[in-house]
């Protein structure tokens, strides 16, 4: 009687277990789904010129930091010599 008892509890418990697990593996997908269809957006708004010039992503800053970095320091001019 408390084998059973007990099995009857762990059934149980598995039981509930797998039912959220199910329900958080839809939640996820429909995150996941939604996210992408965003990026999706936001991607063809880059593309057609619609996204705001204002705020530059954060890759094209870095880009311009690595590019501000790469900069050579202009060298500086010999004074030039007098003629003798």
């Amino acid at each position: 009687m408390l084998l059973t008892d007990a099995v009857h509890a762990i059934e149980t418990v598995g039981g509930v277990w797998l039912g959220i697990s199910a329900v958080a593996f839809i939640l996820l997908g429909l995150f996941v789904e939604i996210r992408r269809k965003s990026a999706a957006v936001d991607v063809e708004a880059r593309r057609d010129g619609l996204a705001e010039a204002s705020k530059p992503s954060t890759h094209s800053r870095q880009l311009d930091l690595v590019a501000q970095a790469e900069k050579r320091p202009a060298a500086k001019k010999a004074p030039a010599r007098k003629a003798a």
